[in-house]
């Protein structure tokens, strides 16, 4: 019995400064050293049955607690980019290895350096322009500061923030921004992406309906925006419920999932 189920996304995007174009992109998030030999080798063959243009990945690959290994996320990540280029984000499990050495000593280091010979592009408060059939595309990963991942406590993040590591998303290109919190929807709209791919809440570990999960990892009841794609204006947002889980490892109407994202630019109609 699969593991993990294959999401697909169909986004219509008008770019008046861009031909019509088709693009597809995978996205993966919130692995946390989950994906042994068996399940890399299912979500490897989801992969290459939709064949994409992109692969992408939010973010907690691996499990950021003292004495836990990097390897498994390693072992993940190289198989994976001997197929495709990948382009990853962090998420809060990277992010305390990196400001936390006392606590965490190299694990950060070792990670990148494992993976250092390989097709895996860190995107760290950075963007890179690449053209992809034909299209120019902007990849932007941002990382959130640890206060934004506080439990019981919700801060507000300024789409200043977003403005002051990136700039402005480009606007004659995709542009996409890998960032890992969804509490942080409002900003990601204000700064204006033709998506935002994030991660974090495993679906709320328990889905109800469309968008609501049980709880989220801030510990609020009933998160509405636990799952799915979420639109305002010309900005997408789109929350994966992830390949893996930690700590309390429940999953109910609220599968493991390989995201498969449509692009469909200036299509007529």
């Amino acid at each position: 019995m699969d593991k993990y189920v294959t999401k697909f996304y169909r986004l219509n995007l008008n770019k008046k400064e861009m031909p019509a174009a088709q693009l597809r992109a995978v996205f993966l998030t919130d692995m946390h050293n989950t994906a042994g030999e068996e399940e890399t080798d299912e979500i490897l063959g989801k992969i290459r049955e939709v064949s994409p243009d992109l692969v992408l990945c939010g973010g907690d690959m691996l499990v950021g607690k003292p004495g836990r290994t990097v390897l498994p996320a390693v072992r993940f990540l190289k198989r994976l980019s001997k197929e495709h280029k990948v382009y990853l984000g962090t998420g809060n499990h990277e992010y305390r290895l990196k400001i936390y050495p006392e606590q965490y000593g190299d694990m950060y280091a070792k990670y990148r350096e494992l993976l250092s010979d390989t097709d895996v592009v860190f995107l760290e408060n950075e963007k890179l322009h690449l053209t992809c059939k034909g299209i120019p595309v902007e990849l932007n990963g941002f990382e959130m500061k640890a206060l934004y991942y506080h439990r019981f406590r919700h801060i507000p993040l300024p789409v200043s923030e977003i403005r002051e590591a990136l700039g402005s998303p480009a606007e004659d290109a995709l542009t996409i921004l890998l960032s890992h919190n969804p509490a942080a929807m409002p900003a990601y709209y204000a700064w204006g992406a033709d998506l935002t791919l994030c991660g974090h809440y495993h679906g709320g570990m328990v889905r109800f309906g469309r968008h609501h999960g049980l709880i989220s990892p801030d510990f609020r009841l009933f998160p509405g925006n636990a799952y799915g794609l979420f639109c305002r204006g010309k900005s997408n947002v789109l929350v994966s419920s992830g390949c893996g889980e930690h700590t309390i490892p429940v999953r109910i109407h609220n599968p493991r999932e390989v995201v498969v994202i449509d692009f469909y630019l200036n299509e007529q109609e």
